[in-house]
């Protein structure tokens, strides 16, 4: 590795019944290039056999830390990583996901050799029979400082501009792993997780907090992790009557962060763009095979969305132009309430999305 000393290097595993994955996901991490490492093993009040899985890699390699605690969510068993961290460096991964086996020795290298406060990496989505592998929203490796490390910052909040061609890709970046952090900031900051069960995505607002301290960003254009499509992988498997609350405490969250840091006007314009667009999740999440309302109640349910004040005033705002003809097609017929059409729509998205 061409740095000049060896960093460690924490690793903070959330675990919750994932006794089926463990041990693709530990066996990733004890054989990484890179061996200057602290796995943090956070057993969430797991039911299944993961806790014997995890005291026998304990008891195979000292570099693994196990903590054990009554179920709380993810969130709060990543905050007891974070806790219990001691390395100069951190990173999460999911007890479903898995890592190539030269990740931490790549972002590690990068991150000293360019001065960065984070490295971010691309995924290999995994589902049952194949794999695909996620072109995020940089075609090539980037470093983000001054203007640019602003423009990184603002879109976090949302797109502005040509972000909005791909408005699918509005969080591609925005995961919680497939991340190196640095955890001075995290620590001096005191940046944490709030509970997705509040704000329906923990990972974006725990990184518009850490980007916001951050002076230089590299994105690899790598891909290091194998993040495993699940049943209980996608937000879109949440009801929408349930994520709609969720994502208006999140919005609340990103409008007092805007208000608190005193950033411009740019940046209201980027979370009402953020807030249009996640029509496409709340609505797919509506139409789950898995929500067994009537579809009647559904279209209901989406008028409702759609008639809410934050809406119609996101809907008034956004700048059409950018969109490719079918996005701009399914958010006019959002601006105009029409919750049949937007139902329809939705319904057939959905038969690209894999159940």
């Amino acid at each position: 590795m061409n740095t000049n000393f060896n960093p460690l290097v924490s690793i903070i595993v959330p675990v919750y019944n994932a006794e089926a994955y463990l041990e693709q996901c530990i066996n990733s991490l004890v054989n990484q290039t890179y061996k200057n490492l602290e796995i943090i093993l956070v057993n969430d009040g797991s039911t299944d056999k993961s806790q014997n899985i995890i005291e026998l890699f304990a008891s195979q390699d000292q570099r693994i830390k196990v903590i054990c605690k009554n179920n709380e969510g993810l969130s709060f068993a990543r905050n007891n990583g974070i806790e219990a961290a001691t390395g100069k460096y951190l990173v999460f991964l999911d007890s479903d996901d898995w890592l190539e086996l030269n990740t931490i020795e790549i972002a590690l290298n990068d991150m000293i050799h360019h001065s960065c406060d984070l490295v971010m990496w691309q995924m290999i989505k995994e589902y049952k029979d194949f794999s695909v592998k996620v072109e995020g929203p940089f075609k090539e490796d980037r470093i983000f400082t001054n203007e640019t490390m602003s423009e990184l910052y603002k879109r976090a909040f949302g797109p502005t501009g040509n972000q909005l061609k791909e408005p699918q890709l509005i969080d591609s970046f925005l995961s919680a792993w497939g991340k190196l952090y640095n955890s001075d900031l995290i620590n001096k900051y005191n940046i944490s997780f709030i509970d997705t069960k509040s704000i329906g995505s923990e990972d974006i607002l725990f990184n518009i907090h850490y980007l916001h301290y951050c002076k230089r960003v590299k994105y690899l254009h790598k891909h290091l992790i194998h993040y495993r499509k699940t049943e209980t992988a996608s937000i879109t498997k949440s009801h929408g009557s349930t994520l709609y609350p969720r994502f208006l405490n999140l919005f609340d969250y990103l409008f007092s962060e805007i208000r608190i840091k005193k950033l411009d006007e740019s940046f209201f314009i980027a979370l009402n763009n953020r807030i249009a667009i996640s029509m496409m999740n709340i609505g797919l999440s509506e139409v789950s095979p898995r929500n067994t309302i009537p579809s009647k109640n559904k279209i209901i349910n989406i008028k409702r969305y759609l008639n809410d004040p934050l809406y119609v005033n996101a809907y008034s705002k956004l700048d059409f132009k950018y969109f490719p003809i079918h996005w701009a097609f399914f958010f006019i017929l959002c601006k105009r309430k029409n919750a049949i059409g937007v139902f329809l729509l939705l319904k057939i998205m959905r038969l690209f999305i894999k159940k």
